[in-house]
């Protein structure tokens, strides 16, 4: 009967050493993020602002802007309207992206007996 050696377990562990590696650059990453999110913090005043010097701006191009919150799936939707025509010229996000939301959402409703 003829014996062979184990392979060594060398590879084994530069797979696990740079494992180690990605997981401590993802929490470093987490870390910077926490710090900027907590900085960075926005007052309903300054968005408030934010947003009315958007609309001045895009006012100049003949055009308007609509923020509302989807009744059905409470989504922010972001629509930018031509003031002549009132057509959407760009709507974020699109019709598609909401029916599915809701779809998905009426699906949940059927598995769980309540909305998620």
């Amino acid at each position: 009967m003829d014996v062979k050696p184990i392979a060594s377990t060398k590879p084994a562990i530069d797979v696990n050493l740079q494992n180690i590696n990605r997981l401590e650059q993802q929490q470093q990453l987490q870390q910077t993020v926490n710090k900027k999110g907590e900085e960075g913090k926005v007052t309903p005043e300054q968005l408030q602002e934010a947003l009315k010097d958007l609309k001045d701006k895009l006012s100049i191009l003949n055009t308007q802007l609509e923020i509302k919150i989807d009744k059905d799936t409470d989504i922010i939707v972001v629509k930018v309207i031509d003031k002549t025509t009132h057509k959407v010229i760009r709507q974020i996000p699109p019709e598609y992206v909401l029916k599915i939301a809701k779809y998905l959402n009426e699906i949940a409703g059927l598995l769980y007996n309540e909305k998620v």
